[in-house]
């Protein structure tokens, strides 16, 4: 009984010691598994194309080239936002336009960020962007691992000083939720929960319910923890129509 006693208890040894010494996961190598588990790889060479909001966008990418426009319609004047690798500019029933480059900005930022946000993970893993593991959580009883984002002021866009928390299940490695702050006219904070997720061409498309903060400046990493006591006000619904994607 001793010998079986003891030989337990050496194996129960090494296996401890087999998992305590098993390789964990970095903040890139989360990331990179949850950009390959939503497909992003098939968007370096693919056109999306999504309505939003009632207005139309097209995402052109070609391995590290892009073109992005919105495009509104009403009556008969059409006006497009372009925004690709060299430069922005608007046209108006196909004739560009004078616009000052502070409001042309304005209008580049916004089609970047509704394509960015359509996108995600994609792009996560640029050179300008810093990752951090900075925890895990248990959100709803799934397992995720708590990844800071922040950029680089070269190369990390103009709103280079926003932050974002992603929470990406430690399983599937979807980004199942995030949470960012941003500073533009006004300052804030929004947390997002992804719902009806679905597959296109392998790419993972998903909306989300978009929560605002209901206390004055929260500690952004503990938004999953607001979400979860209910003490999140939801804003309003990220919904992406008429998704059609092509390679």
């Amino acid at each position: 009984m001793k010998k079986i006693l003891f030989t337990f208890l050496c194996i129960s040894t090494i296996l401890l010691q087999s998992c305590s010494n098993s390789p964990s996961l970095n903040a890139n190598q989360i990331i990179d598994n949850a950009i390959n588990a939503h497909g992003g790889h098939l968007l370096e060479q693919s056109t999306m194309e999504f309505d939003f909001r009632g207005v139309k966008y097209q995402a052109l990418r070609d391995n590290g080239l892009f073109k992005f426009t919105r495009t509104r319609a009403k009556d008969s004047i059409t006006v497009v936002d372009i925004l690709d690798n060299q430069s922005s500019q608007r046209t108006i029933n196909g004739v560009p336009q004078k616009v000052a480059d502070s409001i042309m900005a304005g209008y580049a930022s916004s089609v970047n960020s509704v394509i960015y946000f359509a996108q995600l993970p994609y792009s996560l893993d640029g050179k300008a962007v810093y990752k951090e593991l900075v925890g895990d959580k248990i959100i709803k009883n799934e397992p995720y691992y708590k990844i800071k984002v922040t950029f680089d002021p070269n190369g990390g866009g103009e709103d280079h000083e926003d932050e974002f928390i992603y929470w990406i299940h430690k399983d599937t490695f979807f980004v199942d939720y995030l949470a960012y702050s941003y500073c533009e006219e006004d300052c804030g904070y929004r947390f997002r929960e992804s719902v009806n997720r679905r597959n296109i061409k392998g790419v993972t498309i998903q909306d989300y319910n978009n929560y605002k903060e209901a206390i004055q400046d929260p500690d952004l990493s503990q938004m999953d923890q607001l979400f979860m006591d209910g003490k999140l006000e939801l804003l309003s619904e990220i919904k992406l129509d008429k998704v059609q994607l092509s390679f």
